[in-house]
């Protein structure tokens, strides 16, 4: 019997394929968007999954509350290790330390990234050479190991072996090759070399491991506690190097607290963790709430298109019930009507399962591009598996209206009713659908609106200058020739000044503080940045009190400074103007500046001392003509000097851009979402308002004979439609509502949006509605009294 429902399910779909394809097609573009936020959540809920015992592997983290911003890094003294291997509590353990260099290969420069490990790195995690000895090639100075995918991107090949690569001019030649780490893993294994033998990997000295930053990996042995190591841990840093730097004021700032945080998190939690999400390097984390969030958008859109299948399933069953009550009248039961309504419903869902999956298959790489994540596997026998249960779960509940009509409706009942009748239950249903695609779509719009209006407003926010004609360069090194380079690029055709900086204004990766406190007074930390004395010319940034740094006058270690009003305050100036010419120690504050957006929106600016100190590796340019130009002047330069480096140069605006890629790709997946929504929405109303013209003819023609106008019976239809928009408006815009306060909460500086973008949403839907129901609307308008008489 079910084969034979099958079969009559694929016959009703083919005599009818308008509708087949509406449905199918509906449901595909459902599916697909579904498991393509659903895998994505899933791919991103099993990182580190795959790695040897990753429950009891710990990475060691730290934190250095010294700064003026302390933030939990994947990193941690590099004398650690040995404090591990002491305490008997580890089974085994393992560090790296990564490095970005630049490898040439033939004529071709390209980034590259070094990780210095130990011997016993790769057999940690598991990983096995497919070519060569990977454990004899990290023991030689002169051997590099290579993922697949790496030695692929290098030298357009795998079977790399032998393939040789100069490192910062330095060859080096491939002598094993590992497969690539699943993409969902925090630990990378792309380029490696051994630890201890090259010049960029830190020295053993032991001043040099307590500073060091390195990855350091701990499996417990059996029954041994990570808090008790993680307390050992804490006391040699503390031990052995807080406390030789501790000063009185240091020992009276910290009193009760550590000033460097050592923490351990296990690889099955360290996506999520979220201190290392709150640091600069979370972007390369993963948000748990937010992962939620997405999963419950996956349901969602499931829940819209598996809506719109019944609402098309609904206004089918009107032209059925009498077909229903003739199989009826001739023998057949309503179990098995109810049994055929199932299967056809099967065939439709499992047929839009297969094309969704297709669909989710074909936009996976736009999609990997947009979340910024590699998704390779997300496409296995789990998740077809998946999307087929899925898709029999949708056919399923969708089949319980038409097979409830067929059980409970007498046989008299179906066979008098008329073509366009319906029981008031089924009205109802469809309303009901109606109403909740509406919420949905509004929400989802409103929603968007919000997050892409402040993250557009974020990143053209003042900085405090105007970075529209400002290039950012970064240098490899500070030294001699890095000086040559800029001073020959400051004589470029179109360059209106060079500086050398800290760190490029907006970006926010170098972190620099200083003890600074004047006479009389405490000891303040504050965040420094080291600027070439051009700085603020360069930037043209004036003066608000005081002066800047004068080229002519000042000059590293001449003793002049220059603060933000913050600063002055922190340093306990009762006004900005009070700080001028004051003495810091042996430094003189010449001027007052304004805040530098240095940090995001998400952050007040804080006080910020400006130093002179020329030897930095970031340059800021000032162009006076073109920047297409000038970039292949500056290419050509960079070559003289730079022949086996990267050039790294952008515009000075697309860094704050880049500030707000995470909100931008979250308004792109919300800006998706609501299309299909409200495409849902549009399709479901539109159904509706062909099958209430039908319902409504002989009332519309009553009306009309009585003398009723075009626009009158306009507006008659036009009122139920709206009555559904406006309830569904109702219940969607408070949800959004919520979602972008919570959303925004997260700024301390909010774009002027107000509510337009609710009012846009509520705007945008209503006019999608009308215009979906305009063309039914405009033939009741039209229709001919004998027409409708004759249904």
């Amino acid at each position: 019997m079910g084969y034979l429902d099958g079969r009559i399910g694929w016959r009703l779909l083919a005599r009818e394929p308008g509708y087949s394809l509406a449905v199918i097609g509906g449901l595909a573009v459902g599916f697909a968007a579904c498991f393509l936020l659903l895998g994505f959540v899933i791919h991103s809920l099993g990182y580190n999954a795959q790695l040897p015992a990753s429950e009891r592997t710990y990475l060691v983290k730290e934190r250095r509350n010294l700064l003026p911003r302390p933030e939990w890094r994947a990193s941690a003294p590099g004398a650690l290790r040995d404090v591990v291997g002491a305490s008997g509590m580890a089974a085994a353990f393992t560090q790296s330390h990564s490095v970005e260099l630049t490898a040439r290969v033939g004529q071709r420069v390209l980034p590259l990234t070094v990780s210095a490990v130990e011997p016993n790195y790769l057999a940690f995690f598991g990983v096995t050479a497919l070519q060569g000895d990977a454990s004899a090639a990290l023991a030689r100075p002169d051997a590099l190991v290579l993922s697949e995918s790496e030695a692929l991107r290098l030298f357009g090949r795998r079977d790399a072996i032998g393939q040789v690569a100069r490192i910062d001019g330095v060859p080096f030649q491939v002598r094993a090759i590992v497969p690539d780490m699943p993409g969902n893993t925090t630990v990378r294994a792309d380029a490696l070399v051994g630890a201890g033998i090259h010049g960029w990997d830190r020295g053993k000295a032991p001043a040099q491991a307590w500073n060091s930053n390195t990855e350091l990996y701990v499996r417990l042995a059996p029954g041994a506690d990570p808090g008790a190591i993680n307390a050992v841990l804490q006391e040699a840093v503390v031990r052995h190097r807080d406390a030789p730097a501790m000063t009185a004021a240091l020992r009276q700032r910290f009193a009760g607290r550590h000033m460097t945080e050592i923490g351990m998190t296990a690889l099955s939690a360290l996506y999520f963790d979220e201190g290392l999400l709150a640091g600069r390097d979370g972007a390369s984390y993963g948000n748990i709430k937010s992962l939620a969030a997405l999963g419950a958008l996956a349901l969602l859109i499931l829940a819209l298109a598996g809506a719109n299948y019944v609402n098309l399933v609904a206004v089918r069953m009107v032209d059925r019930r009498r077909e229903i009550g003739m199989r009826k009248a001739m023998g057949v039961s309503a179990p098995a009507l109810a049994r055929q309504f199932v299967a056809e419903s099967m065939v439709v869902a499992l047929l839009a399962s297969a094309l969704g999956v297709a669909l989710a298959w074909l936009a996976a790489p736009q999609f990997a591009m947009l979340v910024e994540r590699p998704l390779d596997g997300m496409f296995g026998p789990s998740m077809l598996g998946a999307a087929l249960l899925a898709g029999g779960a949708v056919g399923a509940l969708s089949a319980l209206y038409p097979a409830s009509v067929a059980l409970r409706l007498p046989v008299r009942e179906m066979l008098q009713g008329r073509a366009g009748g319906q029981d008031a239950g089924g009205l109802r249903l469809r309303q009901a659908l109606s109403v909740f695609q509406f919420a949905c779509a509004i929400g989802l719009v409103g929603a968007t609106g919000a997050v892409y209006w402040q993250a557009d407003y974020a990143s053209r926010v003042d900085p405090g200058f105007d970075p529209a004609s400002l290039l950012v360069l970064d240098l490899p090194t500070a030294d001699a020739p890095a000086q040559a380079f800029r001073e020959a690029l400051a004589r470029l055709p179109g360059v209106g000044g060079v500086v050398a900086v800290a760190d490029a204004v907006g970006r926010d990766t170098v972190v620099a503080t200083a003890s600074v406190g004047r006479a009389g007074g405490a000891e303040v930390a504050l965040e420094v940045k080291g600027v070439g004395p051009e700085f603020f010319q360069v930037l043209g940034v004036r003066a608000q009190l005081g002066r800047v740094f004068d080229p002519a006058r000042d000059r590293p270690g001449s003793g002049s400074v220059v603060l933000n009003a913050l600063a002055a305050q922190a340093l306990g100036f009762a006004t900005p103007r009070e700080a001028l010419g004051a003495m810091l120690g042996k430094e003189r504050v010449v001027g007052i500046v304004p805040d530098l957006r240095y940090r995001t929106l998400r952050e007040h600016p804080g006080p910020m001392m400006y130093r002179i100190d020329p030897l930095q590796t970031v340059l800021m340019v000032r162009t006076t003509s073109g920047k297409a130009a000038l970039h292949g002047a500056i290419e050509t330069l960079w070559q003289r000097y730079y022949p086996d480096q990267v050039l790294y140069l952008e515009p000075a605006a697309a860094i704050f851009a880049q500030n707000y890629g995470e909100d931008r790709r979250l308004a792109l997946m919300l800006a998706g979402a609501s299309v299909v929504a409200t495409a849902l929405a549009s399709f479901g109303i539109y159904v509706l308002a062909a099958y209430s013209i039908r319902r409504r003819a002989r009332e519309i023609v009553l009306r009309k004979l009585h003398g009723a106008g075009g626009a009158a019976i306009g507006r008659l239809v036009a009122r139920e439609f709206a009555a559904l928009a406006g309830i569904g408006a109702a219940l969607g815009l408070p949800l959004a509502w919520l979602a972008n306060e919570r959303y925004l909460s997260g700024f301390v500086e909010r774009a002027p949006m107000g509510q337009w973008p609710l009012v846009c949403a509520a705007g945008g839907v209503f006019a999608v509605a009308l215009a979906a129901t305009a063309r039914h609307t405009i033939g009741a308008m039209r229709m001919a009294p004998a027409a409708a008489l004759r249904g």
